[in-house]
C-alpha cells in the first residue's frame, strides 16, 4: 500500500472513530437536545474544530452547515408524544405488543435518519478542511482516544 494512501486511510478511519464517538455522545443527550442554540452536538464540533487554524470563509461555511443541519433535526418537545404514547402502551389493562414494536421501530427509524444526519454534517464539514487541518484533528482525536482509554481502565482497575 502507497504511504499517501495509507494515511489517507488512517485519517478517515480516525475521523470515523471520531465521529462514532460525537455520535454516542449526543445519542446519549437524546435527539430532543442539543440542536437548538449552542448544544451538545454544536459544541462537540466547534471544540473538535478548535485549534485548526481555520480561515473566516471556512468558519463560515461550518456556521452554514450546522445551521441547515440543525434546521432539519427535531425540536425540542417534539419526541414527548411517543414517550406518552410508550407510556399509554405500557399503562394499558392489555400489552398490544404490536402497537409497541411499531412506536419502537419508528423512533428506531428516526434516531437512524438523525445519524445519517450527523454523519452527512460530519463529511460536509471535513470536505471544508484542508489536507494538513485534517490531519491535525486526526491526530488530535488519536489523543483523545487515547487518553479516554486510560481513563477507562483506570476506572476499571479501581472497581476491582
Amino acid at each position: 500500500m502507497r504511504k499517501d494512501t495509507m494515511k489517507h486511510s488512517t485519517v478517515i478511519a480516525l475521523l470515523f472513530s471520531g465521529l462514532v464517538t460525537a455520535t454516542s455522545i449526543s445519542s446519549f443527550a437524546g435527539p430532543e437536545r442539543g440542536h437548538q442554540g449552542q448544544g451538545p452536538a454544536a459544541v462537540l464540533h466547534m471544540k473538535a474544530l478548535k485549534g485548526l487554524d481555520l480561515t473566516d470563509a471556512q468558519k463560515d461555511q461550518i456556521k452554514t452547515l450546522m445551521e441547515q443541519h440543525r434546521a432539519t433535526m427535531p425540536k425540542r418537545g417534539e419526541a414527548k408524544p411517543d414517550m406518552d404514547q410508550l407510556k399509554a402502551l405500557v399503562q394499558a389493562d392489555t400489552f398490544d405488543e404490536a402497537a409497541v414494536r411499531a412506536l419502537l421501530e419508528s423512533k428506531q427509524k428516526d434516531r437512524l435518519d438523525h445519524e445519517v444526519a450527523r454523519a452527512k454534517l460530519q463529511f460536509e464539514i471535513n470536505q471544508v478542511l484542508t489536507v494538513e487541518q485534517k490531519a491535525k484533528q486526526a491526530e488530535r482525536q488519536q489523543k483523545w482516544q487515547e487518553k479516554a482509554k486510560a481513563k477507562a481502565e483506570a476506572r476499571a482497575e479501581a472497581k476491582s
